[in-house]
């Protein structure tokens, strides 16, 4: 059974694939595919090779989706999984989903508490297709839950359903879908066995060179609290402002009680502790 070390870009996960090699680290890159998110891309970073770098590295396994033109992450986490693949002497796979828009259009919803499909969409199901269309069925999937959260592992799942193929109805003139279950991974939790916890991952990167971003995951994360997503107006303006305006556009909101317009315009707050990540419970996001 192949081992895979299941990547999101956080220190957490970043020390699996440190320490605990396999046969395959990949990583689900969160897209948008609208230029206006991406503004500040070069004149914030300097690098004007960084998303041609992308594209070459998201060419490989996911050519049937649009290019990379943008991201609802830290920008800095592309340089991130390049200095990560430099330190650990092993190909990262790099893969993605459909990106926010179509996912929002597909779901006719935005993603909030109560409609929790976005990590399943973008994170979960291209390394499932990357895994089912070139790998051996199940895999030995190394998940980021430290043993300070342990029980995120007890909603770990190993099945995934998946369209099959379409059946022609006559009589309606209509085609319908047809579905099956597949066990694709195992679950193994190394830092659980190992009883690593975050103040072990904090000092195992202090002496690295590997830059991570201040916020993990999205951006504009329905799990960040409205100081978190107000700190993230200041550092990545044209990914929050993008991810309001379609709020306006479909006139639904992220948080249950505030927009991200109005978030925009609160105060900072000095004594929160910026950069917690997200937490969320898909089974892929931590920090």
């Amino acid at each position: 059974m192949l081992t895979v070390n299941s990547l999101s870009g956080g220190k957490t996960s970043s020390y699996i694939a440190a320490n605990y090699p396999a046969d395959i680290d990949v990583f689900a890159l969160c897209c948008i595919d609208n230029h206006n998110a991406n503004s500040h891309f070069r004149q914030r970073f300097k690098d004007d090779k960084m998303m041609q770098r992308v594209n070459d590295k998201l060419q490989k396994y996911s050519s049937h989706w649009p290019e990379f033109v943008a991201t609802s992450e830290d920008p800095q986490i592309l340089w991130t999984m390049f200095d990560l693949e430099q330190m650990i002497g092993r190909e990262i796979t790099w893969v993605r989903g459909m990106g926010w828009e179509q996912m929002m259009d597909v779901k006719k919803a935005i993603p909030n508490m109560s409609k929790r499909f976005c990590t399943t969409i973008m994170k979960i199901q291209p390394i499932f297709e990357f895994l089912f269309m070139y790998h051996s069925l199940p895999v030995q999937m190394r998940i980021g839950y430290r043993w300070d959260e342990i029980e995120r592992a007890e909603r770990f799942t190993e099945t995934w359903k998946y369209a099959t193929h379409c059946d022609y109805r006559e009589k309606s003139g209509t085609w319908i879908h047809r579905w099956a279950e597949i066990a694709w991974r195992a679950g193994e939790f190394p830092l659980v066995d190992d009883r690593i916890i975050h103040y072990q991952i904090q000092e195992f990167w202090k002496d690295k060179d590997v830059v991570f971003p201040d916020d993990s995951n999205c951006l504009n994360c329905f799990w960040k609290l409205e100081q978190q997503l107000r700190k993230n107006f200041d550092n990545h303006p044209p990914i929050m402002f993008w991810a309001a305006i379609m709020e306006e556009i479909r006139e639904r909101t992220f948080k249950d009680k505030n927009s991200l317009l109005n978030i925009s315009k609160m105060g900072i707050q000095l004594d929160f502790v910026f950069g917690t990540g997200s937490g969320c419970q898909a089974g892929f996001c931590t920090n």
